[in-house]
């Protein structure tokens, strides 16, 4: 197997790219929830009436069910092609540092600054909160999109137990033997492992997001399986597409990071046709590298780590004039903040050594 894919690097940054975006509209969603951000009039989905339709929210509810699923299985094929060059304790290793200290070590001394941005907004009579119990609400409301770092992080130790009993890799073998058909038939097991194991933290999907890990590492990471999705992606990209629009269709007013809604077998199987339908399109149209394209491969990470923290803040900055300037104008500003502040963060902050281990797990400038 090649050491890179291209392909597969310009996905995973695009996608990032996608998850800015789409939480530079989240903080303002009034959708059958209270907007976190004040600015719009609530749009409630209550029973005789119809939630408005804007554009922005459908945007949200079209890329919710899939841009998270596609980075786990994505981080399950990374997963498979390391551990071809490395061994587990030295993966595990890596992945203590870039997974695991940013999202505690980070949230305990920095991330948690999100939080209390966050908090501002729903924490009543706050001084009458002592001191370390608002601190842990901070934490905790900090973790932002550090919950991805934690749930990968389990996925990870989680295959190394399964290696751990499977020493003959028996799995990667039935693996290899995956086609079309054995894509299709695993729909069904997608929707089953999203109905259960599901924290209250909507997120938190215990079942869902490590079952997309390993067949990330068993399945997709196989040639084979590379070549069907790259044969028959247009199609399976065409399936998803007409499921996720079923599913809005279904469910639009409700608001769709809910369990309920989320985990609704047509969300699920709009989510793995979506995902199948970008990885096989992806071999044929974004296997090109250039100046632009290595760089954000390179800052991705980054701006995935301090991305909601620069929204908040520029959130919070806005907050005075939010109600007086067109909301397209506020999403405007947020994006720019989100893709060129973060950036500008990422060039920043790993260049000085204890905050880029805490931020970005990097432990030595000549790793980056």
């Amino acid at each position: 197997m090649e050491e890179r894919k291209i392909w597969l690097d310009n996905i995973r940054w695009m996608v990032i790219v996608l998850v800015v975006i789409y939480h530079a509209f989240y903080y303002y969603n009034n959708i059958d929830v209270t907007p976190m951000f004040a600015g719009l009039e609530a749009n409630p989905a209550v029973e005789g009436t119809k939630a408005t339709v804007t554009g922005v929210a459908l945007l949200q509810y079209f890329v919710y069910p899939w841009f998270m699923l596609i980075l786990f299985i994505i981080s399950g094929i990374v997963a498979n092609i390391v551990l071809q060059k490395k061994e587990m304790k030295a993966f595990l290793s890596e992945r203590v540092h870039k997974l695991l200290v940013p999202s505690t070590l980070g949230i305990l001394t920095i991330q948690w600054l999100g939080g209390y941005l966050i908090s501002q907004n729903f924490l009543t009579n706050g001084e009458e909160i002592p001191a370390f119990v608002r601190y842990l609400i901070y934490c905790g409301s900090g973790t932002g999109a550090l919950w991805f770092c934690q749930v990968l992080f389990l996925n990870c130790l989680l295959l190394a137990f399964i290696k751990k009993i499977d020493k003959k890799n028996r799995l990667l073998f039935l693996g290899s033997k995956s086609n079309l058909l054995v894509l299709i038939l695993l729909t069904p097991v997608m929707v089953g492992a999203a109905q259960i194991f599901n924290a209250p933290i909507t997120t938190y999907r215990m079942c869902f997001y490590p079952v997309a890990f390993l067949l990330g590492y068993y399945v997709f990471a196989q040639e084979n399986v590379q070549a069907t999705l790259k044969k028959y992606g247009p199609l399976l990209l065409i399936v998803g597409v007409v499921a996720d629009i079923l599913y809005i269709v279904k469910d639009y007013g409700r608001y769709y990071a809910s369990n309920e809604i989320q985990n609704d077998p047509i969300a699920v199987v709009a989510g793995w046709f979506m995902v199948m339908g970008l990885l096989g399109v992806g071999q044929r149209v974004l296997n090109f590298s250039n100046t632009f394209t290595t760089y954000m491969n390179k800052a991705g990470w980054g701006i995935y780590i301090v991305h909601i923290n620069v929204l908040l803040f520029t959130n919070t900055l806005l907050k005075p004039v939010v109600t007086t300037l067109p909301m397209a104008v506020i999403y405007f500003m947020e994006i720019v903040a989100g893709l060129l502040v973060s950036i500008l963060l990422w060039e920043v902050l790993r260049r000085i050594p204890l905050l880029r281990w805490l931020l970005f797990g990097i432990r030595r400038k000549k790793n980056v």
